[in-house]
């Protein structure tokens, strides 16, 4: 075999918009080029590629620069460690598509959808009758001794008999130019979201050419993906329910889980929010237990289950595996797939094919001998030739890696049934925009199928395609690759892309109430985030307030200096050892909290959980929304050296504006369901402390304290326009009383929170029960107190001790409130026998 570390010049092809890019271009001897044929030319598609004017230095350096802005601002990430303290590293997307013709792929696929059914047949057969162990086609050690092979699931039959509602193979093309199937992915095939990501993002940077080449929509593969899980959800005449279940934000594909449960229409939950009652599987929502039908599964089999298979996991359901035997809940893909992906079936394939299907495996694998097969060692127990004719690469199954060769050998002594040896594969090289030029690149190819419930499947028309990184050769997510938009073109004009539609529609065609899906850990991430984003607007504005008289120190009287300093020590911003007379040293003791992110109470510290519990709900943001959070999470440094006093005022500007933003998208284009009634309760209860701190800490020197004490109150509750538009004069007590405590139109006032909390709170399920009853009646006693019937008794009860009462229990009030909230809805710590609600 020819040295697949050299490299070859490419001859110049004929093309000149290509000529002018491939300077330089070269692909390592003995690798199939994806680009040009053997004499240079380019291939067909790449021609007409460059023909449709699209293909030019300076457009293809902007589209990458546009590409890796909106990999940014849509937060699209692949976390490199499944740890709270890892990395989330962003995607990497090259400008350039892969592009295959219709010829082609159409053979490819057909041998893809054989594969799909032989796979779910020897799924059916392993968790069945085991005639192919019995009769020797599949070695009983293969398959018994493979942790993906789950015993606890034997017997257990899904509707329909579809085991793998989705599976993905890993192809990769040899030097002969054939594609051969390297890895299958049947547990919960991961890259399908990101394939659709990759399109929406790819398709922008060459419109002409897109419609040119015809490349083939995605959306249908969606959509059959959707219509078979609702079709075959045993939902017994009721609306079939299906959630998305996902290990959680720590996992390292989270991104592509929220993107396809938006796409999809599925709600996206976590093992905690499903319970299993009496053989059935439900929904822990804030209106009770509702029935789930359906789970399409991102979990691994092991940890979906603590009862049933793994004790450790805190990922999964306990009682799923129960249930799913019961037939009462369809689990997509089906428990103890995992077996399938063992790189040792591929040297039995063939034989399995023709016992279940009849026919001959069309699309070939990796050449693959399995250990545990006498016939592959000598009398000493090594490892024999497998490929006299090519190099061998030995895999342990648990961990397709690069191990040491060594290491493979010791493994091999202590357990060979657990080994193979697979024949070594030199990738084909495809093109790649880098350092403003082209390069070549190993490429691998992961295409997915769905089943359509009848026992075929639907190939999606593209993929993931996955590069290699600097090394050129090897292709992995963890070793700094990237991706590609894949374009699979027709011989015949496509149907333009549709968006994707939700298939929930009611038994009598009416519509599902959304509130219903609400469960309880969305709606408790959606009350923090609430509180959060206000307190980070709050702390924000306090942070400006103070910051903009500590430029001219004859703006900040003492009175108001010594309030606006205790305002700041009890919202965190200032510490109290930090000491009042040195302006200097309360300027970068301020700076430091508006960056430092471990503060626990600074801007930085609160701008990090907003954006935190916004991303364990990202599915319920628009993605308007997020870019914004995403924005902020970036806009604030990381550490305060370097910051003056000018910079912290713009950066808090910004921030103040970006958060702005937020809540009016939150009142734009929220659906006023619970979800978003828990967010609105979180930021009124946020509000009203606010307002009831900052009034209480003034109260005190109202009375002698200078005009510019009012106008920094008004200020810093963004009411001073409002005043001065009601009064000629100077800002006074009184003035500032009615604004900011008692005036029902002014939507930074207590009465306007009161008023607000009451509707909200009313208005959730089960709010005239437990600990909310007595909560609610405090608010009632607080909006008669704040509704003074005339402007006598309004005057007297100012004057009186009993506006210090006032505030503290607006303070209160808020308190009682969190805990009731937490107690009622969102504490699983005592399960309480919820009703189950009617579907």
């Amino acid at each position: 075999m020819a040295d697949p570390t050299a490299d070859q010049t490419v001859p110049a092809p004929t093309d000149s918009r290509l000529a002018a890019l491939l300077d330089g271009y070269r692909v390592p001897v003995g690798h199939f080029d994806e680009l040009c044929a053997v004499d240079g030319s380019p291939r067909a598609q790449w021609a007409t590629l460059a023909s449709s004017g699209d293909l030019t230095r300076d457009h293809l350096c902007r589209a990458q620069a546009r590409v890796d802005r909106q990999i940014h601002e849509n937060g699209v990430t692949y976390n490199v460690y499944a740890a709270a303290d890892g990395p989330s590293r962003p995607w990497t997307l090259d400008v350039l598509p892969f592009v295959l013709c219709a010829q082609e792929w159409d053979g490819l696929a057909s041998g893809l959808r054989q594969r799909a059914r032989l796979l779910n047949a020897i799924a059916a057969d392993l968790y069945g009758p085991q005639s192919l162990v019995s009769d020797g086609v599949l070695p009983a050690a293969l398959v018994l001794r493979h942790p993906g092979f789950l015993r606890e699931c034997h017997g257990i039959r899904p509707p329909g008999d579809v085991f793998l509602h989705l599976v993905a193979f890993d192809l990769a093309r040899g030097p002969d130019g054939q594609w051969r199937v390297i890895g299958t992915r049947t547990q919960s095939p991961s890259g399908a979201g990101y394939a659709l990501e990759n399109r929406t993002i790819v398709a922008r940077q060459f419109p002409h050419a897109f419609r040119r080449l015809r490349v083939q929509p995605l959306t249908a593969f969606f959509q059959t993906l959707q219509d078979t899980l609702l079709a075959g959800a045993p939902a017994d005449g009721e609306t079939p329910h299906v959630v998305l279940l996902t290990p959680g934000p720590y996992n390292e594909t989270y991104f592509e889980h929220v993107y396809l449960a938006k796409q999809l229409g599925f709600p996206l939950v976590e093992g905690g929010d499903l319970t299993v009652r009496h053989d059935r599987v439900f929904l822990k929502t804030v209106s009770g237990l509702r029935r789930v039908h359906a789970i399409l599964r991102r979990t691994d089999d092991d940890y979906c289950d603590p009862l049933a298979l793994r004790p450790d996991s805190t990922l999964g359901v306990p009682g799923l595996v129960h249930a799913w035997r019961a037939g009462t809940v369809l689990v997509a893909n089906a428990l103890g797939a995992g077996v399938l992906e063992s790189p040792g079936l591929h040297a039995f394939l063939p034989a399995a094919c023709e016992r279940l299907l009849g026919v001959q495996l069309e699309l070939v694998s990796l050449r693959t001998s399995w250990c545990g097969d006498e016939t592959v060692r000598d009398d000493t127990g090594v490892v024999k030739p497998a490929f006299p004719d090519a190099a061998m690469e030995p895999v342990f199954l648990a961990d397709v890696g690069e191990t040491a060769h060594q290491e493979w050998a010791e493994r091999l002594k202590a357990d060979r049934d657990a080994f193979v040896v697979e024949e070594f594969l030199p990738l084909s090289q495809t093109p790649v925009w880098h350092d403003d030029r082209f390069a070549s690149r190993a490429l691998m190819l992961r295409v997915f199928l769905a089943s359509d419930g009848r026992g075929q499947y639907r190939v999606m028309p593209g993929g993931l395609a996955r590069i290699a990184g600097s090394d050129r050769q090897i292709v992995s997510g963890q070793r700094g690759g990237g991706s590609k938009d894949t374009w699979i073109l027709s011989d015949s004009p496509v149907e333009a892309a549709l968006p994707l539609e939700p298939r929930f529609i009611a038994a009598d065609g009416g519509r599902q109430a959304a509130d219903s899906a609400t469960s309880s850990r969305a709606a408790e991430h959606l009350f923090w985030l609430g509180r959060y984003a206000e307190r980070s607007e709050n702390s924000a504005r306090l942070l400006r307030s103070v910051l903009a008289h500590l430029t001219d120190p004859d703006e900040l009287p003492g009175g108001l200096r010594d309030i606006a300093f205790r305002v700041c020590r009890l919202g965190g911003a200032l510490t109290r050892e930090t000491t009042d007379t040195d302006s200097l040293l309360v300027e970068r003791a301020l700076i430091k909290g508006l960056v430092d992110a471990h503060g626990r109470q600074g801007l930085a510290f609160n701008v990090a959980q907003t954006v935190r519990v916004a991303g364990a709900v990202r599915d319920r943001l628009s993605s308007d929304n997020w870019r914004l959070l995403n924005r902020l999470s970036q806009a604030l440094p990381r550490t305060p050296e370097g910051v003056d006093l000018d910079e912290a005022l713009e950066l808090l500007d910004e921030t103040i504006i970006a958060l702005v933003a937020v809540g009016g998208l939150e009142m734009a284009h929220m659906t006023r369901n619970d979800g978003w009634r828990f967010l609105s309760i979180g930021r009124h209860l946020e509000r009203l402390s606010f307002v009831g701190t900052t009034l209480d800490e003034a109260a005190a020197e109202a009375t002698s304290a200078e005009p510019a004490l009012f106008a920094w109150l008004l200020d810093l509750s963004d009411s001073l326009i409002t005043y001065r538009s009601r009064h000629m004069h100077a800002p006074e007590w009184h003035g500032v009383l009615d604004l900011l405590l008692f005036d029902a139109h002014n939507p930074r006032s207590a009465l306007f929170q009161i008023g607000k909390l009451g509707k909200h709170v009313q208005l959730l399920p089960g709010a005239d029960s437990g600990e909310l009853t007595a909560t609610r009646a405090d608010i009632e006693q607080l909006l008669v107190a704040c509704h003074a019937p005339d402007s006598a008794q309004r005057e007297l009860f100012r004057r009186s001790t009993a506006i210090d009462d006032l505030l503290v229990a607006c303070q209160q009030t808020a308190h009682r409130l969190s805990d009731a909230l937490t107690l009622r809805y969102f504490s699983h710590i005592y399960e309480r026998p919820l009703p189950v609600m009617a579907i």
